[in-house]
């Protein structure tokens, strides 16, 4: 005969199982029922028409809380948002020392609460944190039992202080005045334009001009012309350059010439040499202040050809000196006594 089961037992250890298994899922099946969280409040003077519970408190764009719970202040313009921050989303730091380093961070970072918008389009609110340097610690001390984070107001909040303020400095400004102003600085400006002073002014300025552009065209005219002549002047100039430094090649063996002419008539008279030995010396002089002034013929050349025109001509008389010396000294040289009786010498027996 069998044993019939005792449901007492059977219904026990049912419930024990269950109880097990329930506890099992909460620890570890991520609904974070047993989880250490820490919460702030966040107190926010403006509207928060969107935020709900359960909307994600971000850091840098990381979940790191939600929302839990949203109040207003009876007889307060300020609306107490309680969010849970779970410390398994912050690394970095031991859990127990998660409430310090976010002290720490907000009196050094300057760490603080901000609504932000999740979609322009919805509407949806969530909460950041996020390091605003710069900004005062405002804590408004309302819930003493619950650790408060400092905030700062919204962008949008912002730009609409920024326009109201603006606005009131508009106001402020005497436009009417200002307005009446410029009406009068136009009138006045229409005034001046249209009076017979500017009109004569634009008169003499167009002629002016006219001028100024028949000055113009004479100056490219007289350039087109200095350019045309410097051409041709400076060839010039480089051909008599030329003719002066080939003068000066011949002067050494015209003067070698000449120092031949005077060592024959030295030997058949005295006050022959002494006369050739002053013009050979007073062609040396003419040759050196020949040299020194064909030194300054660059110079010059290029102000005024005509005396490049000059030297050349003083060169050709000097060679044409130095050809009649040496016919002189032919001539004594066949004749020695010439310089005793001259051109007509005595005829002989009579003759």
């Amino acid at each position: 005969m069998s044993v019939r089961a005792n449901p007492t037992v059977i219904g026990a250890f049912v419930l024990g199982a269950t109880i097990v298994l329930v506890a099992g899922l909460l620890s570890w099946g991520g609904t974070g029922l047993f989880k250490q969280k820490f919460r702030y409040v966040m107190y926010f003077d403006s509207a928060v028409t969107g935020l709900q519970k359960g909307a994600p408190v971000l850091m840098r764009g990381v979940r790191i809380g939600e929302v839990k719970d949203v109040q207003i202040r009876w007889g307060k313009s300020l609306v107490g948002v309680y969010v849970d921050m779970e410390p398994d989303s912050l690394r970095g730091v031991p859990p127990h020392d998660i409430q310090v380093a976010i002290q720490t961070a907000i009196r050094e970072r300057s760490f603080r609460g901000q609504l932000r918008a999740q979609s322009f389009v919805t509407g949806v609110l969530y909460v950041a944190i996020d390091e605003f340097p710069g900004t005062p610690i405002v804590l408004r001390g309302l819930d003493p039992s619950v650790v408060e984070m400092p905030t700062v107001p919204t962008d949008l909040e912002r730009w609409e202080a920024k326009l109201e303020r603006l606005s009131d400095a508009v106001a402020a400004m005497p436009l009417q005045e200002i307005a009446q102003s410029v009406l009068g600085t136009v009138e006045e400006a229409r005034r001046l334009l249209k009076s017979s002073e500017v009109t004569s002014s634009l008169k003499n300025l167009d002629a002016a001009l006219a001028d100024a552009r028949g000055l113009i065209r004479k100056a490219d005219t007289l350039a087109g012309n200095v350019n045309a002549q410097v051409g041709p002047l400076s060839a010039d100039a480089q051909a008599t350059l030329k003719s002066a430094q080939a003068a000066l090649a011949e002067a050494p063996a015209l003067l070698q010439e000449a120092r031949r002419l005077v060592a024959k008539i030295d030997a058949h008279a005295d006050p022959l040499l002494t006369s050739l030995e002053k013009t050979s010396n007073t062609a040396g002089v003419t040759l050196e202040r020949a040299q020194v002034t064909l030194g300054g013929v660059d110079g010059t050349l290029n102000q005024d050809s005509a005396l490049g025109y000059e030297l050349g001509q003083t060169m050709l008389e000097l060679r044409e000196s130095v050809r009649a010396l040496g016919s002189l000294a032919d001539f004594l040289e066949r004749n020695p006594d010439a310089l005793i009786y001259g051109v007509r010498r005595p005829v002989r027996n009579g003759r």
